[in-house]
């Protein structure tokens, strides 16, 4: 039997990455824009969706201004591609500047974003600790409902542009607009109101308006350690109960599951702690949380430790304590020298931003710079681990969205 040809068609693979890369770009560049809008989103993430979406369904002509070639894609990356959107308790004080968040979000905070979702369409389910996630467990569903919903309600999506620089006018601003692919031209875009939703690092815009910035620093991430053979132990998780201390005060307490890495540890416990965390602070382990200290010593009695420890935890341990009953005593209250951050490229969050001192925190204007909002990432707002950060995405979105679009009407 003749042997088959080999195909060189990509067949029910859908195109190749630099062809959907040239029908975006294609795409970007068919789009034609309006000389004047009520309100420019700059930014097309999450927040800046969010802000899309509330501000053109409360009346306003919105041009959302995307760098990338589509709008959501860092949703995507969001809860290992599932996107956990949101928690089912949303309190404040998981929060940095709690207060702050507390206004801005209210009491219905989950009901809102809950409720954003409903009408976007999307189910949403919940899993351990409270998080929530689309009942796919697909980001893409989020990315794509929120899309939908923006077309839906007329918000033209400029992708593959952003913003070079802006200015006031007699209108509001105007925002130069600079191509992020080959064959388009400058454009200038009017608006009477801007909302700014670029996410976290540094916001040239931001700081070009002059608003009060504070330093971006990557959070949500691994801590490097020094106290333990950590390459020793990569790989191997436990559940811990943490305490984050500095000049003999605690700064934080956290517990859930670690990861020990060879730079020291990884896990939600270590990202929860990363918000905090300075090098030289100390970091206190309890290998056994669940386990009383006493009952612990009389099962290593009958036992030894292979009824409650890892035997390469144990083993490590058993370096610096001889006997089963040292080592189960020092699993108890292990510690560690934090050095600084890990791995900061796969930081989830960047803490940092405008100066929640220079928002309105029931509009979240900039009264120092009237008919700029500010939402989202670039906001100094930034929280714990299991869907916080998403939230506050959307509903910051939603409250900016809002206020500029009842400000582009008074004007």
């Amino acid at each position: 039997m003749p042997s088959r040809p080999r195909s060189t068609s990509r067949a029910g693979r859908g195109p190749s990455r630099l062809a959907r890369e040239r029908e975006l770009a294609a795409q970007a560049q068919a789009v034609r824009l309006p000389a004047q809008v009520d309100v420019v989103v700059v930014g097309g993430g999450a927040s800046g969706l969010a802000a899309a979406i509330t501000a053109a369904e409360a009346g306003a002509r919105v041009v959302v201004v995307e760098r990338a070639l589509e709008c959501g894609r860092s949703i995507l990356a969001t809860g290992g591609g599932r996107c956990n959107l949101a928690n089912a308790d949303l309190a404040a004080e998981r929060y940095r500047h709690p207060g702050f968040v507390s206004a801005v979000c209210g009491k219905r905070f989950l009901e809102d974003v809950l409720g954003f979702f409903s009408a976007c369409g999307l189910a949403v389910a919940e899993e351990e600790g409270g998080r929530l996630y689309p009942v796919t467990r697909e980001a893409s569903s989020v990315r794509e409902v929120l899309v939908a919903r923006a077309r839906r309600t007329h918000v033209t999506l400029a992708c593959g542009r952003e913003v070079a620089g802006v200015s006031r006018t007699s209108r509001g601003f105007d925002l130069e607009l600079v191509p992020t692919f080959e064959g388009a031209q400058r454009e200038t875009l009017g608006a009477r109101a801007v909302v700014i939703a670029t996410g976290g690092g540094e916001s040239s815009l931001a700081r070009g308006l002059d608003l009060p910035l504070v330093d971006a620093r990557p959070v949500l991430c691994p801590l490097a350690c020094e106290g333990l053979d950590f390459p020793a132990l990569d790989g191997r998780r436990t559940r811990v109960a943490a305490t984050l201390v500095r000049n003999d005060s605690t700064i934080a307490c956290e517990a859930g599951e670690l990861l020990f890495r060879p730079y020291g540890i990884s896990g939600i416990v270590s990202f929860d702690l990363s918000r905090n965390a300075l090098p030289g602070d100390r970091l206190a382990l309890d290998l056994l949380p669940e386990v009383d200290a006493g009952i612990a010593r009389e099962l290593t009695m009958r036992g030894g430790t292979v009824g409650l420890l890892d035997d390469a935890v144990a083993a490590q341990l058993g370096k610096l304590n001889g006997t089963a009953e040292d080592v189960v005593a020092h699993a108890k209250a292990v510690e560690l020298l934090v050095t600084g951050i890990a791995d900061e490229k796969r930081a989830q969050v960047t803490a940092g931003g405008v100066d929640v001192s220079a928002l309105d925190a029931l509009t979240l204007a900039c009264p120092g710079v009237p008919g700029v909002f500010a939402c989202g990432e670039v906001v100094d707002v930034d929280g714990a681990c299991g869907g916080f950060n998403l939230a506050w995405a959307w509903k910051s979105g939603m409250v900016a969205g809002t206020a500029a679009a009842r400000l582009a009407e008074r004007r």
